[in-house]
């Protein structure tokens, strides 16, 4: 079987609706870290962890330049921002790319810290913000990857709902 290589090579970010296109220079998605408990019982022979929840997730986002429109936005932490990625993913084999499929991330949250950029003679004067999602999915070539919706404990994974019988025993 011949050897694949997945890419992505670059994207475009919305906030809101806005498009940031050439402003935007990079994004870190959530990082999805598991809350983990100690579990010690009589009678087996080690000890272990089991899953009990997600640390919160959080995305940032830095730009080129400093621009009024995203400090604006990226100032309000009273107001939930949806922001959305869109990239071409790339497969590539020994004759080159044999597929360009959509990538998608949404992200629904309030930024929570921003910095109105860093002004350096003769350089870039980058801005940055860092954002508290509740909202995070994620998408390639139209497939549900994951889906995490903080505030409706929704935890999907390519579709299936991993909190399904959990979210029905508390009564949700």
């Amino acid at each position: 079987m011949a050897i694949e290589i997945s890419k992505v090579f670059n994207a475009r970010v919305y906030i809101d609706g806005t498009d940031f296109i050439g402003k935007a220079e990079e994004v870190d998605l959530p990082k999805i870290k598991f809350k983990f408990a100690d579990t010690k019982a009589l009678g087996i022979y080690a000890d272990s962890e089991l899953p009990t929840g997600l640390d919160k997730l959080e995305a940032k986002i830095k730009f080129n330049s400093v621009y009024p429109e995203f400090i604006a936005l990226a100032s309000d932490p009273f107001t939930a921002r949806t922001v959305i990625i869109r990239a071409p993913y790339q497969v590539w084999a020994q004759q080159g790319v044999i597929k360009t499929a959509p990538l998608r991330a949404e992200l629904r949250g309030f930024f929570k810290e921003s910095d109105s950029g860093k002004l350096k003679k003769a350089d870039s004067a980058e801005a940055e913000a860092t954002m508290s999602v509740i909202y995070y999915k994620l998408e390639i070539d139209g497939q549900e990857i994951i889906e995490i919706d903080v505030l409706n404990n929704i935890y999907k994974i390519k579709g299936e709902d991993k909190l399904r019988d959990y979210t029905q025993a508390i009564g949700g």
